[in-house]
C-alpha cells in the first residue's frame, strides 16, 4: 500500500495535469470563439452589406433628387444645370431639383455637398472655379479627396466685357487706358478664387496693368451691375449672359484658341495683344465622395448620353459651349490637374493665397 506522502504527490499531480489541461481547453475555446466572430463577421458582410451595395444601382432613385448649384440664379452653372436636371428628370423618372446657394466663390455651396451623405442624392454641378477655388482659398473641404468626379457636361472659352461708354472699344485701347489710370478700373467677381477673379488677375499680370476686384454671390448681379454701369469689366462665359442685357455690352475679347463663329469680328485675347493667353471652362457633376459607385457609373452613363444628343448640343451652342462628356476616371483627373496649374498661376499672379 502507498505511503500517505506518496498517494498525496501522486494526487498533486493528477491535479495540476488537471488544471493545466483546462487552461489549455480554455484558450483553445476562447481562440475558437474570437474565429467564429470573425467568420459570422465575414458571412454578414458576405451576404448583406455586398449585395446592398450591389442593388443600390438597381433601386435608385426611389426619391427626389437635389443638385447643388453653389452660385446665384442666373449665371452659366445655373442655366445649364437646370437644363440638365430637367433631360434627367425626365431620364431617371425621378424629380431632379436645382438649389442655389450662393457665396465665396462657389465655396458656400460646394461645402454642403461635401458634407452631404453620399447616397447618390445630392450632386454638385460647378464649373472649373471648384479647381481655382481651390487654389486660393482654403474651403472646409478637401477638394481633391471630399468629392467623386460624375460626369462633365460642356467646355467654352471665357468672353470680356465692358460696360457701355467705357473709353476704351478695343482690348489694346483697354490695356492703354488702364496703364493711365492704375488701380481706377473695377471687374467683377464671385468672391476670391473664382475663375473671373483668376483669370482677370492672370490678364492684369501679362497686361502690366492693375485693376480691382469686386466680389458678388453670383455672376448674374455682377452682370446687372455691369449694364447699370456700376462696374467696368469682367470676364465671364457666353452661357452666363445669353438672354440677358449683358448679351449686348461690348466684347473686347474671347480667351479661346480661335474666334468664335457666331461673333467673328470680336477676335482673341492673343491675336489682339500678342500675350500668351488662352483659357477655357469646364462644366460637371460631382458628389460626396463615397458614393457608390454602381450609382455614379449610372449617372456619367445618363448624363453622357443627355449631353450628347442633338437638342442638347444646340442648347450648349447656343450658350457658346459645346458637348464634353468624360469617364470619371478622366474629369478627376482634368480636376487634378487644373487644381496644379491654377495654383501655380496663383502664385505667378501675386494673388493672395490664403493660408497656402
Amino acid at each position: 500500500m502507498p505511503s500517505s506522502a506518496c498517494w498525496r504527490q501522486q494526487y498533486l499531480g493528477m491535479e495540476e495535469r488537471t488544471m493545466i489541461n483546462r487552461r489549455v481547453a480554455g484558450r483553445t475555446g476562447k481562440s475558437m470563439h474570437r474565429v467564429l466572430l470573425v467568420l459570422a463577421a465575414i458571412i454578414s458582410y458576405l451576404f448583406f452589406v455586398l449585395p446592398v451595395n450591389a442593388s443600390a444601382a438597381g433601386s435608385w432613385p426611389d426619391r427626389p433628387i437635389r443638385i447643388v448649384v453653389p452660385f446665384a440664379a442666373g449665371g452659366s452653372n445655373d442655366v445649364i444645370a437646370r437644363r440638365l436636371a430637367h433631360e434627367l428628370s425626365v431620364a431617371l423618372g425621378q424629380s431632379v431639383l436645382v438649389e442655389n446657394k450662393g457665396g465665396a466663390a462657389g465655396v458656400v455651396g460646394s461645402a454642403v455637398v461635401a458634407h452631404s451623405a453620399p447616397d447618390g442624392y445630392t450632386y454638385l454641378f460647378v464649373s472649373a472655379t471648384l479647381a481655382t477655388s481651390a487654389a486660393t482659398q482654403n474651403p472646409p473641404y478637401d477638394t481633391l479627396k471630399d468629392f467623386d468626379a460624375v460626369a462633365r457636361v460642356a467646355d467654352a472659352p471665357f468672353v470680356m466685357l465692358t460696360r457701355n461708354g467705357f473709353p476704351a472699344k478695343t482690348l489694346p485701347d483697354f490695356i492703354k487706358y488702364a496703364k493711365a489710370h492704375p488701380g481706377k478700373i473695377n471687374y467683377g467677381t464671385t468672391g476670391i478664387g473664382d475663375s473671373g477673379h483668376l483669370l482677370t488677375e492672370l490678364f492684369s499680370s501679362l497686361a502690366g496693368i492693375k485693376m480691382q476686384p469686386v466680389g458678388y454671390k453670383g455672376i448674374g448681379p455682377a452682370q446687372i451691375d455691369l449694364v447699370a454701369g456700376r462696374l467696368d469689366f469682367i470676364i465671364t462665359t457666353l452661357a452666363s449672359i445669353t438672354g440677358t442685357p449683358a448679351a449686348t455690352l461690348p466684347k473686347l475679347a474671347f480667351t479661346g484658341r480661335a474666334r468664335e463663329p457666331e461673333f467673328a469680328s470680336v477676335p482673341t485675347v492673343r491675336e489682339a495683344t500678342g500675350l500668351d493667353y488662352e483659357e477655357t471652362v469646364w462644366w460637371g457633376l460631382f458628389a460626396p465622395s463615397g458614393t457608390p459607385d454602381p450609382i455614379l457609373d449610372k449617372m456619367n452613363k445618363e448624363v453622357s448620353r443627355i449631353v450628347a444628343l442633338p437638342e442638347f448640343k444646340k442648347f450648349l451652342s447656343a450658350l457658346g459651349a459645346k458637348s464634353s462628356p468624360a469617364s470619371r476616371t478622366e474629369f478627376m483627373a482634368q480636376l487634378k490637374q487644373d487644381v496644379k496649374i491654377f495654383t501655380q498661376t496663383a502664385q505667378r499672379s501675386g494673388i493672395n493665397i490664403a493660408g497656402k
